[in-house]
C-alpha cells in the first residue's frame, strides 16, 4: 500500500513538475523575449546615435575650409594631421580619407585598399555600413567632402571585435552576450564557435551554444550593397533566464519531497494499521484451517477492528460447531450416550488395556422387553422419553462403567473387572431388578423389563467385534429363556448362531430353487372318521442334509422376514392343491404373526383364492394368540376382512396363551384347536381332561368347532370322543402325506389307522 500510494504520488509529482517546468520555461521565454526585444531596441538607438555622433564629427572636419583646401591640393600632411586629430576626438581606431580617385589617406589597418571598393559601393544617401574583411568585421561611417562638389569622403572604420562587444554588453540592463557572426559560403551565420541557420528570423528563438541553451535574437547588419555580410547576435543564457525561477523550482522540489515523505510515513502507518491486523487474520485463518483456534487481538474500533471481532466470533462458532459435530459423531442424539462407533473404539481400548494388564473385561448388551409395543401403544414421544429415562438410570447404577446406546432400545456397557470378577454379574442383576419395576415417562407408568447378554474378555473373545457379537448372542438366549433375565455367553450359542446363519443361507437358496414342499395331514370327524379337511404343513427336503424339521427353519424364517415370502407360496400352493379335492373338503393353512400383520396379507389370500378357483369357505386360516400381543385393533380389522370374504378362521394352540378368553370375546372364531399339550395327557391326567372338557363346552356354547391336535392312541381318541370334540388330527389317523397320497386317500375315503 505504501509503495502504491508513494508511486502514485511520485507520478503525480513528476507530472506536476513537468507542467510547472513547461510553464516556467514559457514564462522565462516570454520574459527573455521582452528583455531581448527591449535590448534590441536599445541597441538600435545606440547604433543610430553612434552613427549620428561619428557622422557629425566627420561633417565638422569635412566642412572645414582648410581641410577641404588640403584635400583639394593633395596636402597629405595636413590631411593626416587632421584625420589623426579627428580619430582621437571621435574615439575610433581608424579615421581615413578616400578620394574620388580611390586614394586612401590614413591608417586603414587590415582593411587595406579594399576600403576604396567598400566606400564606392555605398549608395549616395547611405553614410554607414558593416563589412566583413577576412575574418574581421568593421562598421564604416562616412561623411562627404564638398568643394562644392564631392571630392572625397571621411571614413571612420570601427572594428566590431570582442572589446567592442564587451562594451556593448555593458550598456544592457540584463546580462546579455553580444557576438558578431559572418556569412559562410553555405549562407549560414558563424563565428567559429557558434553557427546559426541562414533562415533564422528576427524573433527570439532558442539556440544551443557550447555554454548551453540560450534565448537569442539576431540582427543582420546592413552591408554597403546587397545582402548583409555580418549579423549581431544578442544571447540570453537560459540558465540565467531561469535563475529567477530557481527558488520556485526548488520550492516545488522541496514541497514535493516533503509531501512524498509525509505520504510514505502516513500510508506506511495506515498500511501498518491495516496490513498487520490483516496479516494476523491471515495467520489465524491458516491456523483455523489446520484445526487450531486462534483469536485475533482487537486494537481498534474501525472496520478492521470490527472485522477482527467478526472473525473471532466466526472462529468460536466454527470451533463450537466442530465440537458439536464431533460430539454428535460419537454420541447418540436422543440420550447423549456414546454411540456404537464410540463404544467400539472404547471397547478396543479396554481390550488392549486388559491384554496389557492381564485383566478381564465384561461386555453387557441389553434391550427393553416389548419396546415396540410401547411405541405403538403410547407413541414415539413417550418411547423416546422412556429411552432417555433408561439411559439416566443406567448411568446411575453403572458405577463408572461406560454406557452406550447402540441403536433403538439396545444399550451396551463396558465393565472393567480389575480385582472384582463378579462386577458384571452384579451389575446385570441390578439392571434386571430395577427395570422389573414400572417406569415413569411423560406422565405415563410403563411396565417393561430388560434382557441382558454378557460376554467376557478373554474367555469369550479377544477383540471388540467378537465380544460384542457374543454378548448379543447371549442376549438372544436370555430373550428365548423368557425375558427379564441375563445370560452369559456359552460356546454353544455361537454354534447355534452359525447354524441359524447356515439355515438362513440355505433357506434363501431353497426358496429361489423351489425346494420347499407341502405335506397334508387329514382332519377327521370324531364320529365315523370322515375326512373333513387337511392341514397344509411345510416341509424342506434339503439336498444334502435331508429333511429339515420345521421347528428348525420356521423360527429362522420368522426372524429374517423370509416367512412372508414363504407364507405367500404356501397359501397359493395349498389353495391350488385343495381346488382338486371334493367340495366338502377344506384346507387349513398356518399363518405366522409376522405374515398375518404384514401389509397386503388380505390381497395375498384373495389372489390365492382367485388363482386357484377355491371357494373361500374351503380355506381355513389358523392363527395363534401371539398375533394379538402387539394390539388387537389391526388384527380384528384383518379378521373381519377375512370373514367378509367367507374365509374360515381358527384359533390355534388354544389354552397356551395369557388371555385366550378375551380373544374369543373380541372375535367369533370358526374353530378352536386344542393344543397337543392337553391332548397328550387327556387319558391319564384328570386336570388335562377337565381342561379339554371345558374348552369343548366353551366352544359349543360359542357355536365354534373344536379340533384336537396330536391324537396318537386309542385312549386319547376315546376321551376326546367322549368329551364331544368335533374333529381330530394326529398320527393315530395319518402322518402328513404328499398331495398325491392325499388325493388317493380322498378317493378311497379310508383312513390308514395306526396299528
Amino acid at each position: 500500500m505504501t509503495v502504491l500510494y508513494a508511486g502514485l504520488f511520485t507520478i503525480g509529482l513528476i507530472a506536476l513538475s513537468i507542467f510547472a517546468q513547461v510553464m516556467i520555461e514559457r514564462s522565462a521565454r516570454n520574459s527573455a523575449t521582452d528583455e531581448l526585444a527591449t535590448s534590441a531596441s536599445v541597441y538600435d538607438r545606440l547604433w543610430q546615435e553612434r552613427e549620428r555622433s561619428l557622422a557629425g564629427a566627420a561633417d565638422v572636419v569635412a566642412r572645414d575650409f582648410g581641410f577641404r583646401s588640403a584635400v583639394a591640393s593633395n596636402d597629405n600632411g595636413t590631411i593626416e594631421s587632421s584625420l589623426e586629430s579627428l580619430r582621437t576626438r571621435a574615439g575610433v581606431p581608424h579615421a581615413l580619407l578616400v578620394t574620388n580617385e580611390g586614394a586612401v589617406i590614413g591608417d586603414a589597418g587590415k582593411m587595406g585598399s579594399g576600403l576604396t571598393g567598400i566606400v564606392g559601393g555605398l549608395q549616395s544617401d547611405r553614410r554607414d555600413a558593416v563589412v566583413a574583411v577576412g575574418n574581421r568585421v568593421y562598421r564604416i561611417v562616412t561623411a562627404p567632402i564638398m568643394a562644392p562638389n564631392e571630392i572625397g569622403r571621411i571614413v571612420f572604420a570601427v572594428p566590431l571585435d570582442a572589446s567592442e562587444m564587451r562594451g556593448l554588453e555593458k550598456l544592457f540592463a540584463i546580462p546579455l552576450t553580444a557576438e558578431i557572426l559572418t556569412r559562410t559560403r553555405t549562407g549560414a551565420w558563424s563565428n567559429g564557435r557558434l553557427t546559426l541557420p541562414a533562415d533564422i528570423g528576427p524573433a527570439v528563438t532558442n539556440i544551443t551554444t557550447p555554454a548551453g541553451p540560450s534565448f537569442a535574437i539576431v540582427r543582420p547588419l546592413a552591408a554597403p550593397n546587397g545582402a548583409a555580410q555580418a549579423a549581431l547576435v544578442l544571447r540570453y543564457p537560459m540558465a540565467r533566464a531561469m535563475q529567477s525561477y530557481r527558488s520556485i523550482q526548488l520550492g516545488l522540489v522541496v514541497a514535493g519531497l516533503a509531501w512524498l515523505v509525509m505520504i510514505v510515513i502516513g500510508t506506511g502507518r495506515l498500511a501498518s494499521g491495516i496490513a498487520r491486523p490483516i496479516a494476523a487474520l491471515d495467520d489465524a485463518a491458516r491456523r483455523l484451517e489446520q484445526g487450531d483456534r486462534y483469536e485475533v487481538p482487537i486494537e481498534s474500533q474501525d472496520e478492521v477492528g470490527r472485522l477482527a471481532l467478526s472473525f473471532n466470533r466466526m472462529s468460536l462458532g466454527i470451533k463450537q460447531r466442530e465440537q458439536r459435530i464431533s460430539h454428535l459423531a460419537f454420541h447418540d442424539g436422543l440420550t447423549d450416550l456414546p454411540n456404537r462407533v464410540f463404544f467400539q473404539q472404547s471397547l478396543d481400548q479396554a481390550v488392549a488395556r486388559g491384554r496389557r494388564l492381564h485383566e478381564q473385561v465384561g461386555v453387557l448388551c441389553l434391550d427393553l422387553d416389548g419396546f415396540k409395543s410401547i411405541n405403538d401403544t403410547f407413541g414415539h414421544p413417550v418411547g423416546d422419553a422412556l429411552l432417555r429415562h433408561v439411559a439416566q438410570r443406567l448411568l446411575q447404577i453403572a458405577d463408572g462403567a461406560m454406557v452406550a446406546r447402540l441403536g433403538g432400545d439396545e444399550f451396551a456397557i463396558i465393565v472393567p473387572e480389575a480385582g472384582d470378577l463378579c462386577r458384571s454379574r452384579r451389575l446385570a442383576q441390578a439392571i434386571v431388578d430395577i427395570f422389573s419395576q414400572p417406569l415413569q415417562a411423560e406422565d405415563q407408568t410403563i411396565a417393561t423389563g430388560s434382557s441382558i447378554g454378557i460376554s467376557m474378555y478373554p474367555a469369550d473373545g479377544r477383540d471388540a467385534a467378537t465380544l460384542l457379537k457374543n454378548a448379543d448372542l447371549a442376549l438372544y438366549r436370555a430373550k428365548q429363556d423368557g425375558r427379564g433375565k441375563f445370560r452369559f455367553f456359552e460356546q454353544s450359542l455361537d454354534e447355534a448362531a452359525r447354524k441359524r446363519r447356515q439355515i438362513e443361507t440355505d433357506l434363501r437358496v431353497a426358496i429361489h430353487n423351489g425346494q420347499l414342499q407341502l405335506a397334508f395331514q387329514p382332519i377327521v370327524t370324531s364320529q365315523g372318521e370322515i375326512i373333513k379337511g387337511f392341514e397344509a404343513l411345510l416341509r424342506w427336503p434339503h439336498p444334502e442334509r435331508g429333511m429339515i424339521p420345521p421347528v428348525e427353519f420356521i423360527p429362522v424364517a420368522e426372524e429374517t422376514g423370509l416367512i412372508i415370502q414363504v407364507g405367500e407360496w404356501v397359501m397359493h400352493e395349498a389353495c391350488r392343491v385343495a381346488a382338486t379335492w371334493p367340495e366338502h373338503v377344506r384346507v387349513a393353512v398356518n399363518v405366522s404373526p409376522l405374515q398375518f400383520r404384514a401389509q397386503g396379507f388380505g390381497s395375498i389370500v384373495l389372489q390365492a383364492l382367485s388363482a386357484s378357483g377355491l371357494a373361500p369357505n374351503r380355506l381355513e386360516i389358523e392363527i395363534t394368540e401371539s398375533v394379538f400381543l402387539e394390539g388387537e385393533t389391526g388384527v380384528l380389522q384383518i379378521l373381519h376382512m377375512l370373514r367378509a370374504l367367507g374365509v374360515r378362521v381358527a384359533l390355534d394352540d388354544f389354552g397356551t396363551g395369557y388371555s385366550s378368553l378375551s380373544y374369543l370375546r373380541s372375535f367369533p372364531f370358526d374353530k378352536i384347536k386344542i393344543d397337543r399339550s392337553f391332548v397328550t395327557n387327556v387319558a391319564s391326567d384328570v386336570s388335562a381332561a377337565a381342561i379339554v372338557k371345558a374348552i369343548v363346552d366353551l366352544a359349543t356354547a360359542l357355536s365354534m368347532e373344536t379340533t384336537a391336535e396330536g391324537v396318537e392312541d386309542e385312549s386319547q381318541y376315546a376321551q376326546l370322543q367322549a368329551h364331544g370334540c368335533s374333529t381330530l388330527q394326529g398320527y393315530l389317523f395319518s402322518r402328513p402325506i404328499d398331495a398325491m397320497a392325499a388325493a388317493h386317500m380322498l378317493a378311497s375315503n379310508k383312513i390308514a389307522r395306526a396299528a
